[in-house]
């Protein structure tokens, strides 16, 4: 703590040096977050694009039941005639 009797220039040193470091502080907890953030946004992407691929082979699984489906039918049908 500055004391009352110091020179003004001093105290305005003071508090000039006290403002860089708290901004310098403040950049470096910004990068924390915006590394955080990246990785956040890069795992939202992988799980969207795993996503993706999920629905379309549900949609891949979907067609080949019904596919089988059809086969079975067939067979049947060709057995009973």
């Amino acid at each position: 703590m500055q004391s009352q009797n110091s020179d003004p220039l001093d105290q305005l040193r003071y508090a000039i040096n006290d403002l860089i470091d708290r901004i310098k502080a403040q950049q470096q907890h910004n990068l924390i977050q915006d590394n955080r953030l990246s990785d956040h946004d890069r795992q939202i992407e992988e799980i969207e694009e795993s996503m993706e691929l999920f629905f379309r082979k549900i949609g891949q699984f979907e067609y080949l039941i019904g596919r089988n489906q059809e086969l079975e039918e067939k067979k049947d049908s060709y057995w009973r005639d």
